[in-house]
C-alpha cells in the first residue's frame, strides 16, 4: 500500500471513530438531560474516547428512569 492510501485509510478510520464517539455521546447527554441526571450529563462531558460510560448509561441506566414528564408506570 502506498503512502499516500495509508494517509486516507487512517483518515477515514479516525473519523469512523471520532462519529461513532460523538453518535453516543449526543445520544447520552440527550436522555441524561431529559430524565435531569446531572452527574451523568458531566461524566459525559470529560473527553472518554469510544463512548464507553455514554453507551453504558444509554443501555442500562436510562431505561431504569422515566424521562420527566412521563408516568411511572
Amino acid at each position: 500500500m502506498a503512502a499516500d492510501q495509508q494517509v486516507v485509510v487512517a483518515g477515514v478510520i479516525v473519523w469512523l471513530v471520532i462519529s461513532w464517539s460523538y453518535m453516543w455521546k449526543l445520544t447520552a447527554f440527550w436522555k441524561a438531560a431529559r430524565r435531569d441526571h446531572i452527574g451523568w450529563y458531566v461524566i459525559f462531558a470529560l473527553p472518554i474516547p469510544f463512548g464507553f460510560f455514554e453507551m453504558l448509561y444509554v443501555f442500562w441506566v436510562a431505561p431504569r428512569y422515566p424521562e420527566l414528564g412521563e408516568s411511572l408506570m
